[in-house]
């Protein structure tokens, strides 16, 4: 199953940037993801957790960024969301008497531990402020 959370975070994000005059409901911010406002609020407790974003309570409350959009790197959100590796290498014991098996662990431990480490660092060099200035303003009037 393919895990859509950094995904919609990213999302998520850039949405509380683009709109940093105000604070933004789950409601809202899931209705332009099209997703449930439930999930929403469920990566929000990450990303807060993570100082990402805070929450303010009230009727009149909402989410916005914890700090600026030039310091929120998108490696910051992977950390803060991802369950997991890119790739990830079972934990079987090997088939003794198979040279296959006794290797392959080994093998795709280093192949996953390449593109984690790959991964991190090309989000590192992307920010917030890199995708609100990749968004086309509209008219919705």
């Amino acid at each position: 199953m393919v895990d859509t959370k950094f995904s919609v975070s990213v999302h998520l994000l850039t949405s509380l940037a683009y709109n940093s005059d105000r604070l933004m409901s789950s409601d809202e911010l899931a209705l332009g993801m099209k997703t449930n406002p439930s999930f929403v609020r469920k990566l929000i407790v990450n990303l807060s957790n993570a100082g990402l974003v805070e929450s303010v309570r009230g009727k009149t409350g909402g989410v916005r960024l914890a700090t600026s959009p030039e310091q929120i790197t998108l490696d910051r959100v992977y950390e803060a969301v991802a369950e997991h590796k890119v790739i990830c290498v079972p934990e079987k014991s090997a088939y003794k008497p198979c040279p296959v098996s006794c290797a392959m662990g080994g093998i795709l431990t280093k192949i996953s531990d390449d593109i984690e480490r790959n991964t991190r660092e090309r989000l590192s060099k992307t920010n917030l402020k890199d995708l609100v200035q990749s968004v086309t303003k509209i008219d919705i009037s």
